[in-house]
């Protein structure tokens, strides 16, 4: 009787799990892992979660102390709060982590020193002379708190103090326009400030103002990591100073001036038709959305590169925004994953970034630009992109130009149709190169050297699937739904094998 029950239950066994089909279940894991490392490879597609506490530092800033180091030169970098604080300190504590990584990278090369801002002693116990820090090489007033760190090789210095939060250390930190915190950026803050001070000259890059401009402050940090001292203009009152490395015009909302001919009055354009025409470097992102600025942007033409546009039965004049449905990570099509242009400055930039980053570059709500002979594409949409006007699409060819080069005897023009080249949420991303492209751009056009390309970031923000374009997406969930089709049609070819045989 026992012989028959065991044999009854082998017979039902073999008929829930079909002889053979646990081994067809493994090798089909077997291949779906291996197309999905394809795919990962193929795409960049992958799931960042990082891990917050991981303060090692890249490697990348080896480049930019090599000679430094081999010089024999030294930096010292002093903290305004005793170690002990400091290590517990919410926001400082990860400052004087990757501080410990550099020293324990380069012991021959820095210095760390811990001082009481009270007593104004080191942990020596010696005194320091903090006043030579309230103001900076320029001669500008600047704060000494307990949050500042201090930079410093020779006769050089850089103070990092912390004026937008209660909570100390902002500056090596990205915040968002609500003021949170969205990573920290340590290793990139620390290498930059160090190469800083081994530089004897900085010039500057300068904000106009009074246009309703609005600048990203991560742009600012951005221009900071650069080697730039960062700063404003009013281009009604004054000249580009004779430092400026850079004219940044940043979003504006309304027109800038030019002077009538014959007229002994200077114009804001024409304040900067004279820093051009010096060898003068301009840094130019446009909302598309904001109303026409016929004087700003009749100057830019001049340049070869203007918007364009698509006159409606009305007579209206439309700006031609580029779509992507394909090549976008936003369902509305407007949020694009762009392409390098086939130009010599593009080149370089891609050649530059692809060293350090695979990533491709994003832009958000951008309108198509028109050059002409004297302007050379950066940035381009994919083949699959359209422009609308109005809502309504009027073209469909794809590879439209959304970030142009201007280079002449007139100086150098950069214009990105786009402001959302150099904002938090583009720059504070392990998907795409937005950072790097930036600082290639500055490299190799705009003639800034060092730049701290690869350092890591820690991203506060949830898990997110980067790099995964609308297209990517649909084609990635069909391919994901089907696996159980595909699983369940073999169990069905073996179940029917089994009963034929």
């Amino acid at each position: 009787m026992k012989k028959m029950n065991d044999l009854r239950r082998a017979q039902l066994s073999q008929k829930l799990i079909p002889e053979g089909l646990f081994a067809v279940i493994v090798a089909l894991a077997i291949v779906i892992n291996v197309i999905l490392y394809i795919l990962t490879t193929a795409f960049n597609l992958y799931l960042y979660s990082p891990y917050r506490d991981d303060l090692s530092i890249s490697g990348n800033t080896d480049a930019l102390f090599r000679d430094a180091i081999e010089e024999g030169r030294r930096v010292k970098i002093s903290f305004c709060q005793d170690e002990k604080t400091l290590s517990e300190h919410t926001t400082g504590g990860y400052v004087y982590r990757t501080a410990l990584e550099f020293q324990k990278r380069y012991p021959e090369f820095i210095e760390l020193e811990y001082i009481n801002i009270l007593t104004r002693r080191n942990s020596k116990g010696e005194l320091v002379d903090l006043s030579k820090y309230q103001k900076d090489m320029r001669g500008e007033e600047q704060s000494i708190f307990k949050s500042s760190v201090i930079f410093e090789s020779g006769l050089n210095y850089k103070v990092l103090t912390d004026v937008y939060t209660q909570v100390g250390y902002a500056d090596f930190y990205t915040l968002d326009a609500a003021g949170q915190t969205t990573s920290y950026n340590g290793e990139e803050i620390m290498a930059s400030m160090i190469n800083w001070v081994l530089k004897d000259e900085h010039k500057t890059a300068y904000f106009t103002q009074y246009h309703g401009e609005i600048a990203d402050i991560a742009f600012s940090n951005l221009l900071a990591c650069a080697g730039y001292y960062v700063d404003v203009i009013d281009l009604k009152s004054q000249e580009v100073p004779a430092d400026a490395a850079m004219v940044v015009i940043s979003n504006p909302s309304s027109d800038f001036e030019k002077a009538f001919e014959g007229s002994k009055v200077r114009g804001e354009i024409d304040r900067l038709e004279t820093y051009l025409e010096n060898g003068g470097n301009l840094f130019v992102a446009l909302d598309p959305y904001v109303k026409e600025l016929p004087t700003l942007e009749s100057f830019l033409k001049e340049r070869g590169i203007g918007f364009k546009y698509t006159v409606d039965e009305n007579g209206r004049r439309l700006r031609n925004m580029v779509k992507d449905i394909e090549n976008a990570i936003t369902s509305d099509g407007f949020t694009l994953v762009t392409e390098y242009a086939d130009s010599s400055l593009a080149e370089s930039i891609k050649k530059k970034v692809s060293t350090y980053d695979s990533g491709s570059v994003i832009v958000r709500e951008a309108c198509a630009l028109e050059l002409d002979n004297s302007a050379k594409p950066i940035l381009i949409s994919s083949s699959t992109s359209s422009v609308e006007a109005g809502g309504k699409q009027v073209e469909s060819e794809g590879g439209y130009c959304v970030g142009a080069y201007s280079e002449s005897e007139n100086g150098r023009v950069f214009v990105i149709s786009s402001i959302y080249l150099a904002v938090s949420d583009s720059l504070v991303t392990n998907g795409y190169s937005n950072k790097e492209m930036v600082f290639a751009l500055f490299e190799n056009f705009f003639s800034a050297d060092d730049m701290p390309y690869g350092c890591k970031i820690v991203s506060y923000r949830l898990d997110t699937l980067e790099n995964l374009t609308m297209g990517a997406a649909i084609r990635y969930t069909v391919f994901i739904m089907s696996i159980p089709a595909v699983i369940a049609i073999l169990g069905i070819i073996v179940q029917i094998r089994r009963k034929n045989k």
